[in-house]
C-alpha cells in the first residue's frame, strides 16, 4: 500500500508538474567547458521563495521530479536570465521528488592549471572581511587585507586548490585585484558523489611578469613553450624562515612526463616581495639560500618562483612566511 502511494504521488506530480507558474522550462545542467545548450535538453525544475542572505547571497528553493536529481554541487544554468545556479542543498522526500536550496553564482573563477588547460568554474563569492577596513599599514607600504570565501564545485581540478594558487576576483580589468588561497575546507560540504569546496582567499600583490588581466588569469605560462607533463618543483623542508636566524635551503628539481628527474636544466629562480634588498639570498648550483635579519618583515610573506632557462617547464612557486626567531 505504501509503494503504491508513492507511485501515485509520482505519477500525479509528473502530470501536473509544469502547470505551476514556478517552473522553468529552460535551465540546464552545467559542465566544465560547455559552451553551448543548443542540443541540450532542459530540465523540469520549480524554482520558489527567492530571499537574500548575507552569509550566502541570492537563493532560491527549487523541486524536480525523482528522475532529474539536481543534487548538492551541482551548477544549473537559466538560459532566460544568463545565470549560474549552484546547488547548496539537497533532499530526497520519499523517493517522489526532490527538493533543496540553489545560491546564484556571481563569479566565474578562472585559473591555469599545471598542463596549461584554463579552467573557467562558475561560483558563489563572499566577502567575509570583518572589522577592518581592507588595508594594513606599515612604514614599508600598505597591503590589502581583504578576505573571500568562494564556493565551487567538488570535483579533481578543485579539490586540490591550494596555496600558491592565485586568482583574480575583480571586475576592474584596467588593475586587477589578485588573492591568494590560504585554506580550502574539502569535508565540511562534501555529500554522495560531489558536494562544495569552500576556498578561502586574502588578498596578494599582483605579479606584472606573469599575471595577465587581459585573459583574467594569475601565473601564466604560455603552453606553447612548455613541454607537455613536465613539471618543476621546490623542495624545502619548510616554508617559514626566521628573522635574524639560519637561511633556509631551497632546492629546484624538474621531471618528466614518465616522474623521472631532468638533471641538465638549469633554474631561474625569482623573488617577488616589496623588500627584496632586505633579504640575504645566495645561488649555487641547483639550490637558492633565503635569509632575513629585520624584524620589521615579520608575518610578510615572499614569493618565490621557480622556472626553466629555456622557459619549456611550466614554472611553480611557494610563498613563504616570516617569523619572529624568538
Amino acid at each position: 500500500m505504501m509503494q503504491e502511494n508513492v507511485n501515485n504521488s509520482k505519477r500525479l506530480l509528473d502530470y501536473t508538474f509544469t502547470d505551476d507558474s514556478s517552473t522553468n522550462n529552460i535551465i540546464y545542467f552545467w559542465s566544465l567547458g560547455k559552451r553551448t545548450y543548443d542540443n541540450e535538453v532542459p530540465i523540469k525544475i520549480r524554482l520558489y521563495e527567492r530571499t537574500f542572505s548575507n552569509v550566502d547571497g541570492n537563493k532560491m528553493s527549487f523541486q524536480t521530479l525523482i528522475d532529474t536529481p539536481v543534487i548538492i554541487g551541482d551548477i544549473l544554468y537559466d538560459y532566460k536570465n544568463s545565470l549560474y545556479l549552484l546547488c547548496n542543498k539537497s533532499f530526497n522526500i520519499d523517493d517522489i521528488h526532490y527538493q533543496g536550496e540553489l545560491l546564484e553564482c556571481n563569479w566565474v573563477l578562472k585559473w591555469q592549471n599545471k598542463e596549461g588547460k584554463i579552467l573557467e568554474y562558475p561560483c558563489v563569492d563572499i566577502n567575509t572581511t570583518q572589522y577592518n577596513s581592507g588595508e594594513t599599514s606599515s612604514r614599508q607600504f600598505t597591503l590589502g587585507t581583504t578576505q573571500h570565501r568562494v564556493s565551487l564545485p567538488y570535483d579533481e581540478n578543485t579539490v586540490v586548490l591550494d596555496t600558491p594558487q592565485r586568482f583574480y576576483l575583480d571586475y576592474n580589468k584596467q588593475n586587477p585585484t589578485s588573492f591568494i588561497v590560504t585554506q580550502n575546507d574539502t569535508t565540511t560540504n562534501k555529500f554522495g558523489k560531489k558536494g562544495i569546496v569552500k576556498v578561502t582567499l586574502a588578498e596578494y600583490q599582483n605579479d606584472s611578469d606573469t599575471d595577465r588581466p587581459d585573459l583574467g588569469i594569475c601565473d601564466y605560462f604560455e603552453t606553447d613553450k612548455a613541454e607537455e607533463n613536465k613539471k618543476a618543483v621546490i623542495i624545502y623542508e619548510d616554508n617559514i624562515i626566521k628573522s635574524g636566524g639560519d637561511s633556509k635551503i631551497f632546492t629546484a628539481k624538474f621531471y618528466d612526463d614518465n616522474g623521472n628527474e631532468l638533471n641538465n636544466v638549469i633554474p631561474i629562480w625569482k623573488i617577488v616581495s616589496d623588500f627584496k634588498e632586505e633579504l640575504y639570498v645566495k645561488e649555487y648550483d641547483n639550490q637558492i639560500a633565503i635569509g632575513v635579519d629585520n624584524d620589521n618583515y615579520v608575518d610578510e610573506d615572499i614569493k618565490l618562483i621557480l622556472s626553466s632557462e629555456n622557459n619549456n617547464i611550466p614554472l611553480t612557486s611557494l610563498v613563504i612566511h616570516i617569523k619572529s626567531l624568538l
